[in-house]
């Protein structure tokens, strides 16, 4: 029998691999290793010095559904904390490593204690985190893989092939004050890629407001799947962050072409800079250099800032900036502020800056106005920070001709029956010879390319719903 070893990392789950016979006749040495890393987004918390998490162990399967008991193999078994904030940047860090069939492998399930995982502050306190699981000890989290490993192949068998890469993207996964617990709660966002079939975007976001070319730290980079890249309904693929001289990396992108928004909530008077068709190459380094400019383009404005999403019980600070008929700052400006449903989120504020409750699950539109100038922004209120228990693709079923392009979502419920919004949604058909899938969040578009049925799969936090596709 064919077997691999597959060796893993810490801070994008990375997993390569290779292989040898494993018969009682052949030696084992010279043997090559497939890795596991684990790898992390950016953490926007400045005050925090540390995201301990325990990772106990981590599982490969060659199944597309992560749902129920499946053929799990043990990948590795750390059994140790890792601190996610040390791995940002395409930094890694080793898992362990295992021996494994050679097949095709599909999906990974990360298992965390979530008793001897923590967040530490710059002071050394450690603040309460809830994790949405009940009770507290082992946390499953699954991840299926965008290309999947085959260690069949020479080139993933090859000393030095083909990785999986895990990113456990913090800055969306550990939010604070979200439900107004003053604790950090754990969303998880988890992303499986091929490394072979991946690129890496960098480069340094600088502004010339001002009249001087500066660079612009803790900028946002937002890499999207579709080409809207619009707050809070854009398929967000991953994030990067710009350091102190205004440089990012982000890297593991599979290869492909992305929208990247580019922006600064800290200073709203700076517009967002959005560029189209970014195209990322299997092995290379896509340079993206990123100047945010003026918001108005010299001419009067109003322009709004901050997050996007919020829990019931939770409050966000929104900010806004407002500029003369020349395009230059108005200090101190007066502002006023509504919600277009009190009922789902309320607006509070006066001048430049406003605070948002969440009030019940749904969406709100926040508007700011000062004079005949207005601008508004998108909320997200999200009702539960429950698990999910149950995942339905709507509608359940299509009969389809080549050329259609039809649109599904995926309604995500805890057990109680309550639909989850803000969760991360994985898509993908049974047959890709059959149809192609674009996904957009919780959201994807089916077009059919040849006769034939097939599953329409969505996954998220282990669930998984479908949908029967025939195509004539």
């Amino acid at each position: 029998m064919t077997r691999c070893v597959l060796r893993l990392l810490a801070a994008a789950l990375l997993f390569a691999a290779s292989c040898y016979k494993d018969d009682t006749t052949s030696p084992r040495n010279g043997k090559s290793l497939a890795r596991v890393l684990l790898t992390d987004a950016p953490f926007p918390y400045d005050s925090v010095a540390r995201v301990n998490v325990y990772v106990a162990s981590i599982d490969a399967s060659s199944d597309l559904d992560t749902t129920g008991g499946g053929q799990w193999v043990r990948a590795a078994t750390p059994a140790r904390a890792f601190d996610l904030l040390t791995l940002q940047r395409g930094a890694t860090a080793f898992l362990g490593e295992a021996e494994l069939d050679a097949r095709q492998y599909r999906a990974i399930r990360m298992v965390i204690d979530a008793d001897r995982s923590s967040i530490v502050y710059n002071n050394g306190a450690a603040p309460p985190v809830h994790w949405p699981w009940p009770g507290s000890g082992a946390v499953t989290m699954y991840a299926l893989i965008e290309e999947p490993l085959d260690f069949s192949t020479a080139a993933a068998a090859a000393p030095g092939g083909a990785a999986i890469v895990i990113d456990f993207d913090v800055g969306r996964s550990f939010l604070y004050d979200y439900f107004g617990t003053r604790e950090f709660t754990v969303l998880p966002w988890l992303r499986a890629v091929n490394s072979a079939a991946t690129g890496t975007l960098e480069g340094t976001v600088t502004t010339d407001s001002g009249g001087q070319t500066r660079p612009v730290e803790n900028a946002n980079i937002t890499v999207c799947g579709s080409q809207a890249c619009d707050p809070p309904n854009a398929y967000v693929v991953a994030t990067g962050r710009s350091d102190a001289a205004g440089r990012y990396t982000v890297g593991f992108l599979r290869a492909g072409t992305y929208t990247v928004r580019v922006e600064q909530p800290d200073y709203p008077s700076l517009a967002p800079a959005i560029i189209p068709n970014v195209h990322i190459a299997a092995g290379d380094a896509t340079q993206l250099p990123v100047s945010l400019p003026r918001a108005g383009s010299g001419g009067a404005y109003i322009r709004i800032s901050g997050p996007t999403s919020v829990g019931v019980g939770g409050t966000i600070s929104l900010r806004a900036a407002v500029g003369d008929a020349s395009g230059n700052a108005v200090s101190n400006p007066a502002v006023s502020w509504t919600s277009s449903n009190t009922a789902i989120a309320q607006v509070s504020g006066g001048g430049d800056t406003a605070s948002v409750m969440g009030r019940q699950a749904g969406y709100v539109t926040i508007t700011a106005a000062s004079g005949q100038l207005f601008d508004t922004l998108g909320v997200q209120v999200v009702g539960s920070s429950a698990p999910v228990a149950s995942v339905t693709v709507v509608p359940g079923s299509a009969n389809l001709a080549v050329g259609d392009s039809v649109g599904f979502r995926a309604e995500l419920r805890d057990s109680t029956g309550t639909l989850l919004t803000d969760r991360a949604v994985s898509w993908f058909a049974t047959d890709s010879s059959v149809m192609v899938v674009y996904p957009y969040g919780s959201q994807a578009l089916v077009r059919p390319r040849a006769s034939g049925s097939a599953f329409l799969r969505a996954t998220s936090e282990g669930k998984t719903g479908q949908a029967t596709i025939t195509v004539h």
